[in-house]
């Protein structure tokens, strides 16, 4: 009889300790998940915070085709009143 104390014994101290490490597994499974959702917000949290501080690279493109169009517009307009601008012939005398 006394051997079969001492085997549920044996067996009552293997089940104990199977249970701290499945509890300890769990544990750092949880601890895992914790870290992933916490990674989640902030990368989430993130893409909502950049646009507000940085363009695009098709906004930005967008924006200088827009700005290069209006330059192209000024230009024409300026190189138009240029052309009409009679020039003066004349001659800078040495007192000038």
């Amino acid at each position: 009889m006394e051997i079969h104390y001492i085997i549920e014994g044996v067996l009552a101290a293997g089940g104990f300790m199977v249970a701290l490490i499945i509890k300890r597994a769990y544990q750092s499974i949880d601890e895992l998940w914790n870290k992933h959702d916490e990674m989640t917000r902030r990368l989430t949290e993130m893409a909502i915070e950049l646009p507000k501080n940085y363009v695009t690279k098709n906004d930005l493109t967008h924006a200088l085709d827009i700005i290069h169009g209006r330059f192209d517009k000024i230009e024409a307009k300026l190189e138009k009143i240029h052309s009409q601008i009679p020039m003066r012939s004349r001659k800078l005398s040495d007192t000038q």
